[in-house]
């Protein structure tokens, strides 16, 4: 009788074990057949990985691209300097600032430059009669480790070509209009101080480290236009009629572990 017991529980656990091993043999085929099927679309390419598309993401998230680029710089010069005859070390001869800036050359990026002394502001020292309708192009080169290592920085007009005080906003020392690249935030703020508007809206400046980017302006009376390389991020009223317009640039607030922007390439022409 005891035999008997003995080769029934024999047979049970066999048979127990032998289904359990089928189990975990379907299980474990499973897994490898799910693991080999992630790694073919990876190489193929129809599937990336989560780092992979994040930073695919973030290449391709740049927004408010136009289908047709609609910017077109005016066809009469008025003024360009992109600092030929500049002395390095010291500011461009038709500029001026309310901090510091000096003329640099970078080796990735020909020509010259004017390093921009964090919370500066830079307009031109030159006399210039401004028609009703313009456009204003130049390039900004940022160097860091992050792009949220950059403080944020504004362009616009002022009423008054004055550097005493820093612009940092649309509503003090004579300033009319800020465009501000918030680079931390990753977001653009366009401010009005005769439409008393504010507006916001978000930009990936996350991927902006170490890379050139050309700004385009049109203003055509009251209306202004702002691109950013080839992104519409302004279209709206921004002046009284008869505002005196007088461009500035103010750097970065602030610079950490040894960020900088430079500008240069800058062009205004007649519409």
């Amino acid at each position: 009788m005891k035999t008997k017991l003995l080769i029934l529980c024999s047979i049970v656990f066999l048979t127990t074990t032998s289904t359990q091993a089928q189990f975990w043999k379907k299980i474990q085929q499973k897994v490898e057949d799910k693991a080999a099927e992630k790694v073919d679309k990876v190489l193929s390419g129809s599937e990336e990985t989560s780092e992979q598309g994040a930073e695919a993401s973030s290449k391709r998230e740049t927004p408010y691209i136009e289908e047709v680029f609609t910017f077109e710089p005016g066809g009469t010069l008025i003024f360009e300097d992109q600092f030929i005859d500049a002395q390095k070390g010291l500011m461009p001869e038709y500029w001026k600032t309310s901090g510091n800036g000096s003329i640099v050359e970078l080796d990735a990026y020909p020509g010259k430059w004017v390093m921009m002394g964090e919370n500066s502001t830079f307009k031109l020292d030159t006399l210039i009669k401004v028609p009703e309708n313009f456009t204003i192009e130049f390039d900004l080169i940022t160097s860091s480790d992050k792009a949220e290592d950059i403080g944020s920085m504004n362009f616009g007009f002022a009423k008054d070509n004055s550097v005493r005080s820093t612009l940092l906003d649309a509503y003090n020392h004579g300033a009319v209009t800020s465009t501000k690249f918030h680079f931390h935030n990753q977001d653009i703020t366009h401010s009005s101080k005769d439409m008393d508007a504010y507006h916001t809206l978000n930009f990936p400046f996350k991927s902006y480290s170490n890379t050139k980017i050309r700004v385009s302006i049109v203003v055509q009376g009251k209306e202004m236009r702002v691109y950013l390389d080839k992104s519409k991020v302004l279209d709206r009223t921004m002046f009284a009629t008869g505002t005196s317009k007088f461009f500035y640039i103010t750097a970065p607030f602030k610079y950490d572990k040894e960020s900088r922007v430079f500008f240069g390439n800058f062009k205004m022409a007649a519409l």
